[in-house]
């Protein structure tokens, strides 16, 4: 495989495999179904062909991917359990209770608030990402923290 926005293979795995690995979990709820996403997503960039026209290119493809990895794989087997401690480790009871929070929320509003916030892209940005009207990506945003404050109330903040 040839160099990408000049970076080896190896070198993009482990730039973008935190990242990959936290919307694969959120999305299947699952290590193990997540290692497996995780892995076809990085497979699909090794078999590509495809020119990147930046790293910010390179990074949203790899978010799109991923996504639609998990979207086949819950389509296939369709499971449902939640091994919050994959997602991460939290020092204190409340993260633990946010977190929770979180991963009730739907998939739209889970991924949206997920690449809004933690991943820093803007509106237009999840928009092209996730294949929806900016309106759309607005709502989910507005739907998630709505039910985050609702049910999270003193933590919101």
């Amino acid at each position: 495989m040839e160099r990408i926005m000049g970076l080896s293979f190896d070198e993009i795995v482990e730039k973008y495999s935190d990242m990959i690995t936290r919307i694969a979990i959120l999305n299947l709820k699952n290590s193990q179904d997540a290692k497996d996403c995780f892995q076809n997503t990085f497979i699909k960039l090794y078999m590509s062909n495809k020119k990147f026209s930046s790293e910010e290119h390179l990074k949203a493809w790899l978010i799109r991917v991923c996504i639609n990895e998990c979207k086949n794989y819950r389509r296939l087997w369709n499971r449902n359990v939640v091994q919050i401690d994959d997602v991460v480790a939290p020092e204190h009871h409340d993260e633990l209770f946010i977190i929770l929070e979180i991963m009730k929320l739907s998939k739209h509003q889970r991924n949206t608030l997920y690449l809004y916030y933690y991943e820093g892209y803007k509106i237009f940005e999840i928009a092209q990402m996730l294949n929806m009207k900016e309106n759309t990506v607005k709502s989910y945003l507005k739907r998630g923290r709505d039910t985050l404050k609702e049910r999270i109330g003193e933590f919101y903040e």
